[in-house]
């Protein structure tokens, strides 16, 4: 009550949040409610990811297991004769070929 300036005024302890907003010309905005809507959205995005990455890895521990590999050495001789006859195709594709451009000039 302090009116002689002798007193001190009482203030308010509690300051209301977003003062600016009680006036008339701004108007409250619905925060809340987009925060529950993404929430819930996060939530649900994370529960199908879970679920997927679950099933992945259930997959992963059901399949078998690597079979035993052959001897390399029969791969290795296999795939050096493989090799070789490409190349011959090749060499052979590449004669024909270079007949051909020999008949077109001519």
């Amino acid at each position: 009550m302090a009116k002689g300036g002798k007193q001190k005024g009482n203030k308010n302890v509690f300051k209301v949040a977003g003062a600016r907003s009680l006036k008339a010309k701004n108007k409250a905005k619905a925060v809340t409610t987009q925060l529950k809507k993404l929430t819930e959205k996060t939530k649900q995005k994370t529960a199908e990811v879970d679920s997927l990455l679950g099933d992945l890895q259930e997959t992963i521990r059901q399949a078998p297991k690597k079979p035993e590999s052959k001897p390399a050495t029969t791969n290795v001789q296999e795939s050096r004769q493989e090799k070789i006859e490409k190349f011959k195709k090749t060499e052979e594709s590449s004669a024909q070929a270079l007949d051909k451009l020999n008949k077109m000039e001519v």
